[in-house]
């Protein structure tokens, strides 16, 4: 019966990760993980075709142009310049996540991507269950069903980010490390490995595996040292990989996208993040989460410590990162929250059991069951089934640009310089990494290289860019849009300016 309901939540994810999947690639972060995703498929077809990969690719007009760091400006959402090929540009995102979309773009194209995310869900959710299982059958279903609704979950299932699957893989490590099986090592080190690929600043949480595997008491110590061998071995090509690609991509194993170490981290970030996390989880996981407190108490072994010391960690990895503001960063903590959340359940079942309530089994999944309503609703609140209609606007506009500017049409923009290439496969300049004084500059280079200049904005983003280029010339921005697509996206062509300003008409076309 359990496995049939098992099956039934599973499902259920499936369905929610392909009915309500924004299917876009528009922000810095989906686009940073599909385009990269297009281009490890691509170097898979040049080693298929016995050609050399190249996952870097120059861009000519970065290389030439006469402003200075120009390579920055032609380094779309979420990417930077390559500090090891010039004109090129990388992502900011570690590649784990690209390299398992890879595949799939290779075999359906690159909307396929998108795929991973109801299969890294699935994952997340049969391996809650195997977790909260050890604690019990009922338990893990009812860990199964509180993850699979829980809010962030769902908001982040629904994107091409690595969040989700970032959880799923290290929910299967601890499955793997928890199961009674000899292979638990080279299971649990092989999915660490991958994980740390996946998200590769969490690999201390692949040293509290290791030590569990280590200390585990039914087992000899010549059977735990070959165990935490054999499991860090495993977990050492991870590390290597990620050591290589960002070796390739950065220039040195310890470099990466995001920056600085000193740049992203400070102490002073530590009250301010333990006061957004604390407030964001409480809010979305509604105060039952504070149950997992509880659980080193009710639930002695090692097991509890190394789900508690694993929550632990994932916390104070991202206290002393960077502020940021919006609830949803909350999925930085996702790869534990199936944890805590574990806890929760399993501390609850004890504490059932401790009074002797009759039928404990059943009131723990009516429990769960009850906690499955505020999560939905505070899920669908946060609009956790509202990206596909908020995001859509990257495609309409990509696919209009596609449509009706010239072939060679250069566009530039901000906010939407990922989707415009991805969608409308046109080059872009991005206007807020231009210099104060370079904007006539920049359109005077890219006519002379043969491009029509267009500028694309965000209506939100007009008065910035007013502000950045001081108002002056094409800098005002005084003239009517040649196109508003959606609403929100006003597509400006700067040769429209003077014939504006001589009297001469100059018509807008609303595409909704």
């Amino acid at each position: 019966m359990r496995g049939v309901a098992l099956a039934l939540i599973i499902a259920a994810v499936v369905v929610v990760a392909v009915r309500w999947n924004s299917w876009v690639a528009g922000g810095s972060d989906s686009y940073c993980y599909v385009h990269q995703a297009e281009r490890w498929a691509s170097a898979l077809g040049d080693l298929a075709g016995g050609r050399r990969p190249a996952l870097q690719v120059a861009e000519p007009l970065a290389l030439d142009a006469p402003w200075a760091d120009a390579a920055r400006a032609f380094a779309p959402a979420g990417h930077v310049p390559s500090p090891t090929v010039p004109g090129a540009i990388v992502p900011v995102c570690p590649a784990g996540l690209s390299i398992a979309m890879a595949p799939f773009v290779a075999v359906g194209g690159p909307r396929a991507a998108f795929l991973v995310l109801p299969l890294f869900g699935a994952l997340l959710i049969a391996a809650t269950y195997q977790v909260g299982s050890r604690f019990g059958g009922h338990v893990g279903l009812a860990s199964a069903i509180v993850t699979a609704t829980s809010p962030v979950f769902l908001y982040q299932l629904v994107q091409p980010m690595s969040d989700v699957p970032a959880a799923a893989l290290w929910m299967l490590a601890v499955a793997a490390a928890t199961g009674p099986g000899r292979s638990a090592s080279i299971y649990s080190g092989v999915l660490v490995s991958a994980a740390i690929v996946m998200r590769p600043n969490l690999v201390p949480l692949g040293v509290a595996v290791g030590v569990y595997l280590l200390f585990r008491p039914e087992r000899s110590w010549p059977t735990r040292l070959r165990g935490a061998m054999v499991y860090a071995l495993c977990c050492a090509v991870g590390c290597i990989a990620v050591a290589l690609v960002q070796w390739s991509f950065y220039g040195s194993p310890w470099a990466s996208g995001y920056g600085s170490l000193s740049a992203l981290f400070a102490v002073e970030h530590i009250w301010p993040n333990a006061r957004r996390y604390g407030e964001w989880v409480w809010q979305t996981q509604t105060p039952a989460i504070v149950i997992a407190m509880l659980a080193p108490g009710l639930l002695p072994g090692g097991l509890v410590a190394l789900l508690a010391a694993m929550c632990a960690i994932n916390i104070a990895l991202y206290l002393p990162y960077v502020v940021f503001e919006d609830w949803s960063f909350v999925r930085f903590l996702l790869p534990t929250l199936p944890l805590m959340l574990v806890l929760v359940v399993a501390s609850l079942d004890a504490m059932l059991g401790r009074a002797r309530l009759p039928l404990r089994r059943a009131a723990v999944l009516v429990a769960a069951l009850a906690l499955t309503i505020p999560a939905v609703a505070e899920a669908r609140s946060r609009s956790a089934f509202r990206l596909q209609r908020l995001e859509s606007r990257f495609e309409r506009v990509g696919t209009f640009v596609a449509r009706r500017l010239p072939e060679r049409a250069l566009v530039i923009t901000s906010w939407e310089s990922g989707s415009v290439r991805f969608y409308g496969h046109r080059k872009t300049l991005v206007w807020d990494q231009l210099p104060r004084e370079s904007l006539e500059q920049a359109l005077v280079y890219v006519r002379q290289r043969g491009y029509e200049p267009f500028l694309l904005f965000e209506r939100w983003e007009e008065p910035l860019f007013r502000e950045h280029f001081g108002g002056r010339d094409i800098g005002a921005l005084d003239w009517p849009p040649a196109a508003e697509v959606a609403a929100q996206v006003r597509i400006y062509r700067p040769d429209d300016r003077l014939r504006y300003l001589q009297g001469l008409a100059a018509p807008t076309e609303y595409v909704p």
